[in-house]
Order: C-alpha cells, then sequence, then structure tokens
C-alpha cells in the first residue's frame, strides 16, 4: 500500500455509494447486516445534529435493548479458563514441549489474563503451564492479595524479576526463583524446552532470568499458540465484546451531546471516561483519541490541551474494556461547516469502510480483503493517503493478531473479530472510521454502527 502524503485527493459524488446494487450509505447509526448476499439497511435515528441541548435518538439502536437487561456477563467463567490450559497443554504435548510461559503486563496483559484473568498493576506477570500437570501465576513480591483475589490459577509464585521497573530490592522477603518454580513445575523433571509467548513486550530482566534458570536447556518463540486459541472468539468472548461497544457508542453518543468550540481535547475525553465508567466499563479499551485539526492526521498520539476550533476536523477514537475486552469506535466529526473537501475526504473514508465490510466473510483470504480496499481508494484518487491495511484484530486488545495486509496468507475464519480500520491522512488533516466486526458464514455481523454517516455538530 501507499505510505505517502495525499496531495490531491480524488473527487466523489457525495452520498453515492461506487457498489453495484447498494443504494445511498445508511443513514444515522445504521446496522449494516449481510446474509446471502443481500445487504440491508435498518436505520436507527435522525440525522439532524446540533449543540443546542439537541439529543441523538438511540432508542432504535441494536444494542438498546441491552441498555434495559439488568443482567449483563462481567467475566470468562472458571471452567473456560480451565479448557484453555487444557488446549495449551494438548499443543505442547504435540510440539514436544516440556512447558509454556506467557508474560504480560499493565499494558500488555493479554496472554496473562487469557489464561489466568489476572491484570498485572505497576508490576508484571507470567502464566506457567506445564505439559501435564497444575498451571502457576507468577507475579512480583506487591501483588499477592490482588492476584489471588481475581487470578482463576490457585498455585501462585512471587518472583523479584516481576517487580516494578523502580527496582525495590525487597530484603528479607521469601522468593520463588525461575530456578525453583521450573523444577516445581516439572515435578523435579526439570524442563528441557520451554515455550515462550510474548516475545514481543517480555521486559529484559524476565527474559534473563528465564534464560539463566534454562541454562542447557531451550526457549522456544511460541506466541502462535495463544494468539491461534484467542482468535475465535467464544460466545463469552462475544457478549463481553458486545457489552463494550455499547458502552463505547454511549460514550460516543454522549460526546456529540456535550462538545463545542473551545473545549480542549482532554476535556472531550473526560466526557467519555464519566460515561464508559457510569455504565460499567471496568478500564478504557485503549488510549482515547480526541485529536483536531492537524493532530487528526496522527495516526497514533494522545489528546493535547489544544482547543477545539470550528472548520477543523475533529478524530474521536473511544473505547470501553468489559471483562478484558475492549472495543474502539472511530468517527471524525466536524463542527460548524464542512467544507466540500472535507466531505470528499470524510465520504472517501467511509465508503472504504463500507467496501471492507462487503467482501468480508468466512472463507475469503485476508488478502483478497485488503488487496479489494487498496484498489477501491486508489481508484477513486487517495491511494497515497493509506498508511496500513484495513483492518486488525480485537479482543483482549483494542489491536491484536491477525491484521488483514495486502501480504496475509490465511483465510477469514467464523467468530474472527476485527476492527474495520479505515485511516486516511493528508498534510493537514486524517480520519478514521472504525467499528467492530465478528465474521460470519455470509458476512460480517457489526458489533458497533452508530452514526455511520458525515457528522457535523
Amino acid at each position: 500500500m501507499g505510505t505517502g502524503l495525499c496531495d490531491q485527493p480524488g473527487g466523489h459524488r457525495p452520498g453515492h455509494h461506487p457498489l453495484s446494487g447498494v443504494a445511498t450509505l445508511p443513514g444515522a447509526g445504521a446496522h449494516l447486516w449481510r446474509r446471502e448476499g443481500l445487504t440491508r439497511e435498518v436505520s436507527f435515528g435522525a440525522e439532524s445534529v446540533g449543540r443546542s441541548g439537541t439529543r441523538f435518538p438511540y432508542e432504535n439502536h441494536p444494542h438498546s435493548q441491552r441498555d434495559k437487561e439488568t443482567t449483563v456477563i462481567t467475566e470468562i467463567p472458571r471452567s473456560e479458563f480451565q479448557d484453555r490450559i487444557k488446549r495449551v497443554q494438548e499443543e505442547l504435548a504435540k510440539r514436544h514441549l516440556d512447558a509454556l510461559l506467557a508474560f504480560g503486563s499493565e499494558a500488555e496483559p493479554q496472554y496473562v489474563r487469557y489464561l489466568s484473568d489476572h491484570w498485572p498493576a505497576f508490576e508484571t506477570a507470567a502464566v506457567l503451564i506445564p505439559v501435564e500437570g497444575e498451571p502457576m501465576l507468577l507475579i512480583g513480591p506487591e501483588s499477592l492479595t490482588f492476584a489471588q483475589s481475581r487470578s482463576k490459577i490457585d498455585k501462585i509464585r512471587q518472583i523479584l524479576e516481576f517487580r516494578e521497573s523502580a527496582e525495590p530490592e525487597y530484603p528479607g522477603a521469601q522468593l520463588d526463583t525461575f530456578t525453583s518454580v521450573l523444577d516445581e513445575v516439572s515435578g523435579g523433571r526439570g524442563v528441557k524446552r520451554l515455550a515462550l509467548v510474548g516475545y514481543p513486550i517480555i521486559v529484559a530482566p524476565v527474559y534473563e532470568g528465564i534464560r539463566a534458570a534454562m541454562a542447557g536447556g531451550e526457549l522456544v518463540r511460541a506466541d502462535d499458540i495463544i494468539n491461534s486459541l484467542r482468535k475465535v472468539k467464544s460466545e463469552n468472548e462475544l457478549a463481553l465484546m458486545r457489552e463494550a461497544f455499547r458502552i463505547s457508542e454511549k460514550a460516543i453518543e454522549a460526546i456529540l451531546n456535550q462538545i463545542k468550540p473551545g473545549m480542549t481535547e482532554t476535556q472531550v475525553v473526560g466526557i467519555a471516561q464519566g460515561t464508559m465508567y457510569s455504565l460499567g466499563a471496568e478500564y478504557e479499551g485503549h488510549p482515547l483519541y480526541v485529536l483536531s485539526g492537524r493532530n487528526s492526521a496522527n495516526a497514533i498520539g494522545r489528546p493535547t490541551s489544544r482547543k477545539l476550533v470550528e472548520g477543523e476536523i475533529i478524530q474521536l477514537n473511544i473505547g470501553a474494556r468489559v471483562g478484558g475486552y475492549s472495543s474502539s469506535v472511530g468517527r471524525p466529526i466536524v463542527l460548524g461547516r464542512i467544507t466540500d473537501e472535507q466531505r470528499k475526504f470524510l465520504q472517501m473514508g467511509l465508503d472504504a469502510s463500507a467496501r471492507t465490510m462487503e467482501v468480508m466473510r468466512a472463507g475469503v483470504p485476508a488478502r483478497d480483503v485488503a488487496v479489494a480496499v487498496q484498489e477501491f481508494i486508489t481508484r477513486r484518487g487517495y491511494g497515497d493517503c493509506i498508511l496500513y491495511g484495513p483492518c486488525h484484530g480485537i479482543g483482549l486488545m483494542e489491536c491484536e493478531p491477525p491484521w488483514i495486509e495486502t501480504n496475509s496468507d490465511y483465510v477469514l475464519v467464523e467468530n474472527y473479530t476485527f476492527q474495520v480500520d479505515c485511516f486516511l491522512y493528508t498534510k493537514s488533516y486524517g480520519a478514521r472510521w472504525e467499528d467492530g466486526v465478528r465474521v460470519t458464514r455470509d458476512g460480517v455481523e457489526q458489533l458497533s454502527s452508530y452514526r455511520r454517516e458525515i457528522i457535523v455538530v
């Protein structure tokens, strides 16, 4: 895909959808369902917006019935964690590996949380799984009572190398070592071949401690063992993700009801945070984006104290986390009047997002999706505005494997979950339309769909 800046974006007739047999893009928050090759539009809101107290309709949203329910799943049951451990052990046996160690941190908890439900705070952690026998949660010196209250793994051991980055020494503390836990988990037989999961994120003290304890043994990079299990989502995982997306859409709605010129980017983030936590989010699904003006061209970034100005594109990316599972809803908006150039640019991104969903279904090669979207954008004259592929996985992390790129070599499978993440940028501004989807046999289930339209507030 192109990586340059788009100086001469091509034109496109507003409101016209270029796909054969597909009508104008859905109005306020339409929900797209694909069954037997058909696209049906289900409208759930009016298109008029305003800053003078106007509230945006939500009652017909596909998630609205869940708003009224009193029972919502908040965590994965212990039995599902036990099944995950069993499946890991089966794979270890196939590969003739003695044990697996999966690393996690506060910022990158995915592997540890997937196997134990423990989410480290300040310290790091790991899960140690023998090919046979009981798994073990490894933590730092200060996390014991916290881990005992959360972990679905009962056997917990403390090791100095998992301490916080300030590196206190804890004189007199009775701690285990990597040598002692490897000996314990193997029943004294020793671990000759250890699978290591979390290679891109593991910290040096932990890696060096493992390597020293494994002197004469073999460390095998094995991220794929856990990544393969995480790709296909269970019904419990999907329930948590649907709730996370519902909360995220409510946060977007709250922003649109309150945003106004003169607010800072961080003040707008505060609106989203207050809404998400009041509705039951355990945390944010990712660093929240409110990026205005030139900041909107940042593919990744952080909100600042910059004040919002009428006529500029403001990029919103809002995501909640529920039971460990993340979400993200991306909407570019404009305060006040929108220019023709901005409208064409935003329409391009919205059309590319719709095109991505049109070609996704179980059995389709991921590469074909990326190529189709790249060609679609390039034909419209925006090829140099592309930075990355149109989708990435979502689950315990807002951005996780697999990506959908032009060199991908796998096919889509039912219950894979993705973020359809169409980001385009120029020298002056950028825009990202982002929604979660679940792959089905006939297309996709949209996990978010609120106000998929050009939004002028």
